[in-house]
């Protein structure tokens, strides 16, 4: 759905599909955080393109 609205894709290093791997074997649960609050900010991103409102700047949250 982000990729048809033009919203970049928040699937940097992992996807769905490796959080097990990261939280069972590289026990890596800041990694985890940080891909769920890529996922969180693409969501709002979707849903301002869609109710034709500006979407968010890089500025306007954090990411930890």
């Amino acid at each position: 759905m982000a990729h048809v609205l033009g919203i970049p894709s928040p699937k940097k290093d992992i996807d769905g599909s490796m959080v097990g791997e990261v939280y069972y074997q590289e026990n890596d649960l800041e990694r985890i955080v940080q891909y769920c609050e890529r996922d969180v900010v693409t969501v709002v991103q979707i849903i301002l393109r869609l109710r034709n409102e500006q979407l968010l700047t890089d500025f306007q949250f954090v990411l930890i």
